[in-house]
């Protein structure tokens, strides 16, 4: 089983076509300026390393991968687990979320969350605090942040 998983885990390597937004990519080394930044993905630890080391080098406090938690999104815990590696309180974080799973994890982690619909429709997404029509938007609301 795991021989099949390290070889998953390189085919999706090889094949996926991963580019980040580049409108976010462009401004997270301005935020990372004045803010604690983290990712959590619920993907595997090797896949969100791939993705960070290639794609964001430097820019992020804490990662946190679906290996991390023994419960992903919907549940809190990979948010709340991020939050206490930052050492930060979760009322004082602003989660960017574009799938309804991660809009439910982060609001019941207790954080204030924000969207873009970017793979689903807007009314999935509707348990945000704030969601954005594009990632232009997003970008200019969270650089209003610093």
């Amino acid at each position: 089983m795991e021989g099949l998983l390290a070889q998953y885990q390189e085919e999706f390597k090889r094949t996926a076509s991963f580019r980040p937004f580049e409108q976010i990519r462009s401004i997270l080394p301005q935020l990372k300026g004045h803010f604690l930044l983290s990712m959590v993905s619920g993907a595997d630890r090797s896949i969100v390393k791939h993705i960070v080391d290639d794609f964001f080098p430097g820019i992020f406090d804490a990662v946190i991968s679906g290996d991390d938690v023994s419960k992903g999104k919907p549940e809190p815990e990979p948010f709340l687990k991020a939050a206490h590696m930052l050492e930060v309180n979760p009322t004082d974080c602003v989660v960017v979320e574009n799938a309804t799973k991660g809009v439910e994890a982060a609001k019941r982690a207790g954080m204030y969350c924000v969207a873009v619909p970017t793979y689903v429709s807007p009314d999935k997404l509707e348990r945000a605090d704030k969601i954005f029509d594009n990632h232009g938007e997003l970008a200019q609301y969270l650089l209003s942040l610093k």
